[in-house]
């Protein structure tokens, strides 16, 4: 029975494989039909042939096995046909489904899509064909499968159980009473029950001898693996020490620093210190092979010994026995370090000959400067005295001659002239003043500071330039509220900072040849006196740069009258500015730090009867 259904079984598979294989060509068939009438259909739907897109429809739905045919464009269907008919199929069928799109490609090489072919074809089922044939199918199968298991069966019976049979009769024949037939008889209970116990005895020793060789087997396995990770530890160590030391070898031989490693030893109670390494750049320096380098004492190598840190420099007479390079100096430099509660000293050799070479260039080319700077200064000190003194020069001048014309007339005009003389020793004291002062500041550089009353110095400075002014025809008036404005300062540099002012002003206004007015002004501003200087000329073109040493507007100008006032009153803790005025002119304003009547008395240049007036105030 177990034969009859597995040669039944294999016969329904054989039949199920062989309908797929037949399903599958028919489906290939249906597609390749379908596919072989897209070029027609193309042409015919791109030139919108009705009649011949019917004639095709109609020659594929002829197709009993066609169940659905729609041919459409790309807008709407233009071929549709449906079979209702199933006659002649008694069993249920499958359904294939044949959807391929249309396109046409024209002359020049461009595919259109031109529309969409769908055909339904019904397939056959498997019992559709006659029965006969299918069992036929089924008694071939089935001999195929018999066949070959009957000659199986009359193989081993002829060739294994036959030959058996023959040899058991004849060993029965040539001893007949040591074999006979087994027959089966009854146990007994205690034996049976013994032999359960023997057995469960059995099996529990043997459960317990495997539960043991497992744990040994465990505890054997977790020692290996200790032996396993113990020696790999070890490896990476040997591994990692191996790699430190080919690190430290390679830095300490690419260091770019000459290094020496030094141990001392004692040697009859006297502490030594020999070399025990050293790197390529110390062996460069040295010019020494590493071996001759290697266990040489340092002292009597470098006439000194190793210190806890600090540095130590080697003469050219100490280097040249040792290098035997005498155009070279060299630094020591010690650095102590305790290992494995051994001291170790390294030092460092550090050559020095180019920094100082550099060091004493550097000497050389500070000295060189100073003796330029000095040559500057006296040379911008002349300029300064010669810019500074040319005005007072000129105004002596003036008055020379005035006093001269003054002479000549009839009659003679005394208090002119005697004025005019006055005049002239006052531009001298002027001008003397400017040349102790620019002497004595070769010498030092402080100034002499003295109480001075800013109402007067400047109605002092409006007298020595009124000559000039009127001349040129150029009115100077000076308006204040304040009779007395207590500073502290140089009387002289005060004087040419104003003067200066006032000068410039005066040949800007004969340039301009326009009748001239230079106004002074002095009023009080929260702790400063503020004195304005204004004109009424052009003004100044690049007034951001007037006072810049050296820039000038004028043809024959030195650039430094207004650099110095700049520097007079930054001296004096007090500020200048510049600015062109809205109604045109020039305005410079100079601001000076007030000092009060307190300050003024603590001053010891004052004088009695100054102090008595202050305190009167």
């Amino acid at each position: 029975m177990p034969l009859l259904l597995l040669i039944l079984t294999a016969s329904a598979v054989q039949l199920w494989l062989i309908h797929g294989s037949l399903k599958a060509q028919t489906e290939h068939f249906l597609a390749k039909q379908t596919e072989q009438m897209l070029p027609a259909l193309a042409k015919a739907l791109y030139d919108a042939d009705v009649d011949g897109i019917s004639l095709l429809g109609d020659s594929l739905f002829k197709d009993r096995q066609v169940l659905h045919l729609m041919i459409s464009d790309q807008f709407s269907r233009v071929y549709l046909r449906t079979r209702n008919d199933a006659s002649g199929f008694n069993f249920p069928s499958s359904l294939l489904v044949v959807n391929r799109p249309v396109s046409y490609e024209t002359s020049n090489g461009q595919r259109l899509l031109m529309g969409n072919i769908a055909v339904h074809y019904r397939m056959p089922p498997l019992f559709s064909t006659d029965k006969s044939e299918w069992y036929l199918i089924v008694l071939v199968g089935i001999f195929k499968i018999t066949l070959p298991l009957l000659a199986m069966f009359l193989f081993l019976r002829n060739k294994i159980q036959l030959p058996l049979q023959r040899l058991m009769d004849g060993l029965k024949q040539v001893k007949p009473g040591e074999y006979h037939d087994m027959t089966g008889h009854e146990s007994d209970a205690l034996e049976i029950k013994s032999l359960n116990e023997a057995y469960n005895l059995l099996q529990a020793n043997n459960h317990h001898y495997h539960e043991r060789q497992q744990e040994v087997h465990n505890k054997l396995v977790e020692r290996n693996q200790q032996v396993a990770e113990s020696r790999e530890s070890a490896r990476l160590l040997t591994t990692m020490l191996q790699s430190s030391q080919k690190r430290y070898r390679a830095l300490f031989h690419r260091n770019v620093d000459a290094l020496l490693i030094v141990e001392p030893f004692r040697l009859d109670e006297v502490e030594h210190y020999r070399i025990i390494d050293a790197n390529l750049a110390a062996v460069k320096v040295l010019d020494q092979p590493l071996d001759n380098l290697i266990n040489q004492d340092f002292e009597m190598l470098f006439g000194t010994t190793p210190k806890e840190n600090g540095q130590y420099r080697l003469g050219q007479e100490q280097v040249a026995p040792i290098s035997g390079q005498r155009s070279i100096q060299i630094d020591l430099h010690f650095n102590m370090v305790l290992f494995e509660k051994h001291s170790l000293f390294y030092v460092t050799l550090r050559d020095v000959t180019d920094s100082v070479r550099a060091e004493k260039l550097e000497k050389e080319a500070n000295e060189l400067m100073n003796f330029r700077q000095n040559q500057m200064a006296i040379a911008e000190m002349a300029t300064t005295i010669a810019h500074e003194v040319n005005q007072p020069l000129a105004s002596i001048q003036n008055y020379a001659l005035s006093a001269i014309n003054f002479s000549q007339k009839d009659p003679i005009d005394r208090e002119k002239i005697i004025y005019s003389l006055q005049q002239l020793v006052k531009q001298a004291d002027v001008a003397s003043g400017i040349v102790q002062q620019a002497r004595s500041q070769l010498g030092r550089n402080d100034y002499p500071q003295e109480v001075l009353n800013l109402t007067e110095l400047i109605r002092n400075t409006i007298d020595l330039c009124s000559l000039r002014a009127e001349k040129c025809q150029i009115k100077i008036q000076f308006h204040t509220q304040l009779n007395q404005a207590w500073i502290i300062g140089n009387d002289i540099q005060l004087k040419q900072v104003f003067i200066n002012l006032i000068s410039n002003a005066i040949e800007v206004l004969i340039e301009s040849k326009q009748k001239g007015r230079i106004t002074l002004s002095l009023k009080k501003v929260r702790e400063l006196y503020e004195v304005g200087v204004l004109d009424n000329g052009p003004g100044i073109y690049d007034i951001k740069r007037v006072f810049t040493t050296h820039y000038t507007t004028k043809k024959n100008g030195l650039g430094m009258g207004l650099a110095i006032c700049r520097s007079i009153t930054e001296i004096h803790q007090g500020s200048i500015h510049a600015e062109n005025h809205a109604e045109g002119g020039a305005y410079f304003t100079v601001r000076l730090p007030m000092h009060t009547a307190e300050a003024v008395i603590s001053q010891s240049l004052i004088s009695t009867a100054e102090r008595s007036l202050l305190n009167n105030i």
